[in-house]
């Protein structure tokens, strides 16, 4: 990897107080499942894909010698609730690379226990790592900010969860892993110093540009919050479930992090609750921009002992306008119009109503709007006048310079859960090829119709189902 520059800036923080270094546990018998080209070419790694000491240090073997695996410590309200020390319990960060200036972070889940393990095995099952392995992709197309996954491996190493599973491992790639629990973690222990030095290396790692002096912190929340607001507003726009916005799984970066009970909604419904032990819909659908800006506060408490709290106050409260300046440039990017359109809101409200039916598959908006045509899995009735004063009123709104892009990010197919489940079962059978073909398919393009996703995802269940996923998805 001649033009790749590895580095490991983390290990410039003091370690113990920070991190630990880890020595991965191998899994038994590893194989790969998929290796990623299109994240693979973003790195400059290609040769990894062949290299004889590839398949066993991405399954938690002997690392590659650019690698220095680490576990970073951090904490994190839960569910609302304080729930103390976290950290890394079952990924290592391996370090940093930069190619044509671009640089990534990889972490390795699934890697073994940790010193943040608590109860924890350490692993990852390869039902959940497939989920996050194909999710970050498509989400990646969609034009989400959010981590990817470089390779995914599975073994014959048993992993207790609802069931005995399969253990698996996925290197995951971000910008950044840095979350609002790395800065909590040392807050909630009064340890200035320390959250002094942690807040500095973040605002290095995300933010170099901003001025050495005392305006610093209060600049970097600012970044902080815009990037976050324009992170759920595309959550929101696309019909996304995140499942569980614990501070330790919001990013810094303004990235989706840590997928684990997502999911897409079906019909348009605010009240959605994809995890099930969110028993009091915390994390519905509808409520992600109110906890994201509930996250940006316990992120401004944090900040408090470098920065006057009225002006941590003032800018926390622009965070709705923020959000929704975002929402509505997300959905007129999304449907060829211009945001400043004053028929936008009322054109949107009016089509989440045609998609809060039965048998409509909000996802599919998108594309039925800019096409003008049968979606895959909605059941549209001509004769529905909603609809069709909906089509006229886009075609009078709608901006030709707009469309190429719009229908570039428009999916003509959903990454369901239903086609998620039927994927698994057939992987579990030992027809790995299903994950190659789905991520095929994704990087060909999500406005592109999918054989593959047709014959996995075209029978969804009956929409009276309940469906619910568990934090181990």
């Amino acid at each position: 990897m001649p033009n790749v520059r590895w580095s490991h800036p983390y290990r410039s923080l003091p370690e113990e107080r920070f991190w630990h270094s880890v020595v991965p546990t191998p899994l038994e018998n590893p194989r790969w499942v998929d290796w990623n080209p299109s994240v693979s070419r973003l790195l400059g790694v290609d040769e990894l894909a062949t290299r004889a000491d590839s398949l066993a240090a991405f399954a938690a073997g002997t690392p590659l010698p650019e690698w220095q695996p680490l576990a970073q410590v951090y904490s994190g309200h839960q569910f609302g609730q304080w729930a103390g020390q976290l950290g890394d319990g079952r990924g290592l960060y391996l370090g940093q690379t930069t190619y044509n200036g671009d640089c990534r972070e990889w972490h390795l889940k699934g890697a073994g226990m940790t010193p943040y393990s608590r109860m924890g095995d350490g692993r990852a099952v390869l039902r959940s790592s497939i989920r996050e392995y194909l999710v970050g992709d498509y989400m990646h197309a969609l034009g989400v900010p959010t981590t990817r996954a470089l390779a995914l491996v599975e073994s014959d190493t048993p992993v207790r969860r609802e069931s005995w599973e399969r253990g698996a491992t996925l290197c995951r790639i971000a910008h950044s892993h840095l979350r609002i629990g790395h800065l909590e973690h040392f807050y909630y222990r009064n340890e200035h110093d320390a959250l002094r030095t942690m807040l500095e290396f973040s605002i290095n790692q995300l933010d170099s540009d901003l001025p050495e002096d005392s305006t610093r912190p209060l600049l970097f929340f600012e970044r902080v919050l815009e990037r976050s607001a324009a992170l759920v507003a595309a959550w929101m726009a696309v019909g996304f479930v995140h499942g569980v916005m614990n501070t330790d799984n919001t990013a810094l970066s303004g990235e989706t992090l840590d997928y684990g009970p997502y999911g897409f909604i079906s019909h348009w419904d605010p009240e959605f609750v994809i995890n099930h032990t969110d028993h009091t819909g915390r994390y519905a659908y509808g409520q992600q921009p109110s906890v994201m800006y509930w996250n940006m506060a316990r992120l401004a408490e944090t900040l408090t002992p470098f920065v006057e709290i009225d002006d941590l106050k003032a800018l926390l409260d622009g965070f709705p306008a923020r959000y929704r300046s975002a929402y509505g440039a997300e959905m007129a990017a999304r449907l060829a119009v211009d945001p400043s359109h004053p028929d936008l809101d009322a054109w949107v409200s009016d089509a989440q109503t045609l998609f809060g039916q039965a048998g409509r598959y909000y996802p599919e908006l998108f594309y039925w709007a800019l096409h003008d045509q049968e979606v895959f899995l909605s059941s549209m009735t001509p004769s529905d006048p909603l609809a069709r004063d909906l089509h006229q009123r886009w075609q009078s709104m709608h901006e030709s310079k707009r469309l190429e892009t719009a229908r570039e990010r428009a999916p003509a197919w959903m990454l369901s859960h239903w086609l998620l489940d039927a994927l698994i079962t057939r992987v579990e059978q030992g027809e790995t090829e299903w994950v190659s073909a789905i991520r095929g398919a994704i990087e060909q393009g999500i406005s592109t119709q999918s054989d593959a996703a047709s014959e996995l995802g075209g029978h969804p269940p009956a929409p009276t189902e309940a469906f619910h996923l568990s934090c181990s998805s």
